[in-house]
């Protein structure tokens, strides 16, 4: 790791506190075990987790309308909150879409990892990122209403439709309030959805609240647990979705991405506190870039843009290429993706004069692509 530039320990931000469910891994520990053994968590779509059969589905021919290329995928079982001690009643509980409950999960496990007991939860906020896409839940409210309009329209008898819970009505901004709630936290507490980005967008806004002093720890991350019916056709149809569905970034082999489900959370301090509090530090955030990528596409982004947003992060971080053992790329397995991600990496290391190379990989080959919870893994 590159030597201490000369920290403020009242800017310095510091993460305390860990989270995560993906594929394979309920654990951060979980994750890191994954990882280490070389395992791709990747399997096919449980049993009963489409609204429709996934042989009827699938279709191995290029993006056919209302089929899916392939039935594998990073899918995570829903998490058994409700044996927490959360501040929700247990029948909204019990009631939660897998999207909520996975959140709650991540975050109560970071929460627990820190150090907070001398943090006044008044002072403590959640930003998550989270893809706007209906929901497991809000699929079959959106199936249940429809089909009792049908039904009334053809003078069928529609009152033995179980009722669903109205939060799924709203998939976008409620995992934050919820963990929010959860927890007991009344900080600031939204969620955003930058794609791929927003679980790293997430810890910068978190940053920079604590840098502010308007809060004195965050919990940031991202949760990704859409119908996954939605993601896999919508990928199929973008010609992005690996057929093989084997996820493998930068592999000569590489057909595409795998989609994958999951949540990772961190808190966040300043190091002054978390020294004074006697947190186990995980990790320094030394830096962070931001761009927009301008003339980038979906699926393959812009080399500029990349590679303004890392050079911005090197900046703040008072560091060289030439320091960096490890690069944690995106990396998701689509071959234009990919080169583009290689090409923005080479030349910010030829533009800097490093002969060092380190070392490149993506956890994604371990859990797909969990696409704004990927960043957080």
């Amino acid at each position: 790791m590159p030597a201490d530039h000369g920290r403020d320990g009242a800017r310095t931000i510091v993460i305390v506190g860990m989270g995560a469910t993906y594929p394979g891994a309920d654990t951060a520990a979980g994750l890191w075990d994954l990882v280490a053994q070389n395992r791709d968590a990747c399997t096919e779509v449980p049993q009963g987790r489409w609204l429709v059969d996934p042989d009827e589905a699938f279709d191995s021919r290029p993006a056919q309308p209302d089929r899916v290329c392939s039935k594998r995928g990073g899918f995570v079982a829903t998490p058994r909150v409700e044996a927490l001690a959360l501040k929700l009643p247990p029948d909204r509980v019990q009631s939660l879409d897998p999207l909520h409950k996975l959140a709650i999960a991540a975050a109560h496990a970071a929460w627990q990892d820190a150090q907070l007991a001398r943090v006044d939860p008044a002072r403590v906020g959640v930003v998550l990122g989270n893809v706007v896409l209906p929901t497991e839940t809000s699929a079959r409210l959106t199936a249940d209403l429809l089909g009792r309009a049908f039904d009334h329209a053809l003078g069928l008898d529609a009152d033995n439709v179980p009722p669903l819970d109205p939060y799924a009505a709203f998939p976008a901004g409620l995992p934050a309030a919820l963990v929010a709630q959860a927890l007991g936290l009344s900080g600031p507490a939204f969620t955003i959805d930058a794609a791929c980005a927003s679980s790293l967008y997430a810890v910068k806004l978190g940053m920079d609240w604590l840098r502010a002093g308007r809060a004195d720890a965050m919990l940031c991350g991202g949760v990704s647990r859409p119908d996954s019916l939605y993601t896999q056709m919508g990928f199929t149809q973008l010609r992005a979705l690996s057929p093989r569905g084997r996820p493998a970034p930068f592999d000569r082999e590489a057909d595409g991405l795998v989609v994958a489900e999951g949540a990772g959370v961190v808190v966040l301090k300043r190091l002054d506190d978390a020294l004074a509090h006697g947190d186990r530090i995980r990790g320094v955030v030394a830096g962070v870039g931001l761009s927009n990528d301008q003339s980038g596409e979906l699926l393959a982004p812009s080399t500029d843009g990349q590679l303004e947003a890392m050079k911005r992060a090197y900046s703040e971080a008072g560091w060289t290429p030439a320091e960096v053992d490890l690069v944690e790329c995106h990396a998701t397995g689509t071959p234009r993706g990919d080169a583009v991600e290689l090409e923005s990496l080479q030349t910010l290391w030829r533009q800097a004069g490093a002969e060092h190379r380190p070392v490149i990989g993506s956890v994604k080959s371990n859990v797909g692509h969990a696409l704004t919870a990927a960043g957080a893994a």
